[in-house]
């Protein structure tokens, strides 16, 4: 069951309560449309408490909501979970790591109060910094390398799509390098970008070799989870330090 909660007019404040169901999902994406149209910036407080069980339909409904809420992350200001439980940490803890323009915190549920309050303050509203990804010239027409330093943001994310798509339309096999300078995370609205999607479909087919350069530990074994699930592409990690090695692979070199 949802619950609303008494809360500033600019706070979804919501209770879950044992079992969640679809209602309650759809419930709670009106709630959510209904305050980002009346609000610039909005706060999230949600007590998980009592939560005890989700029903499939709701699974399915809460995938919908959260790709919904990844449009309108410019208008998130802060999001409190509380909860006893450990599964919340582990999901916000990765979520922190991939979507660093989200301030997510869990609360005790002692400190429920303190949450309300901490959700409810738009004294420290995210800082938009600028572009992450860099694109290097290299001495080879079918290789690409690009560096990433910093926070991906979804205004940068066109110009990226279309300078890829450029160049996977005019090559039939390429080769990648990613020089992870600073993977900082990426803003979660650039999973509802339009292209995106088609491109990377476009690059499963024609991407032969892919050198991820200087990725941290946690990104390293994703990477090492996912390349069976892709075997038309040969995907390599190297530390820092073996830049030189990741070009030779790819048999190529960087402009200077």
């Amino acid at each position: 069951m949802l619950q609303q909660v008494s809360a500033p007019d600019h706070v979804i404040a919501l209770s879950l309560d044992g079992k969640l169901t679809g209602e309650d999902i759809r419930a709670y994406q009106s709630i959510f449309e209904r305050k980002l149209q009346q609000r610039p910036q909005v706060g999230v407080y949600v007590d998980l408490t009592a939560l005890s069980d989700m029903s499939a339909n709701a699974l399915v409904e809460g995938a919908k909501a959260d790709m919904e809420l990844f449009s309108h992350t410019s208008q998130l200001n802060r999001c409190a979970l509380v909860s006893d439980k450990e599964w919340p940490q582990t999901i916000v803890s990765f979520a922190q790591q991939l979507f660093p323009v989200l301030d997510i915190r869990i609360f005790p549920s002692s400190r429920s109060e303190e949450a309300l309050i901490w959700a409810a303050d738009t004294s420290a509203a995210p800082v938009r910094k600028g572009a992450a990804i860099r694109f290097l010239p290299t001495t080879k027409d079918n290789v690409l390398a690009f560096e990433v330093d910093g926070v991906m943001s979804s205004e940068e994310m066109p110009g990226v799509i279309r300078k890829l798509e450029d160049f996977f339309a005019g090559q039939s096999k390429v080769r990648l390098l990613n020089r992870m300078k600073h993977f900082g995370g990426f803003d979660p609205s650039i999973l509802m970008q339009s292209g995106l999607f088609s491109m990377k479909l476009s690059a499963m087919e024609k991407v032969e070799r892919y050198a991820i350069v200087g990725a941290p530990g946690w990104m390293r074994k994703v990477i090492d989870t996912m390349n069976p699930f892709f075997p038309d592409i040969d995907m390599q990690t190297f530390p820092a330090d073996r830049e030189d090695d990741a070009w030779a692979w790819l048999e190529a070199e960087p402009v200077k």
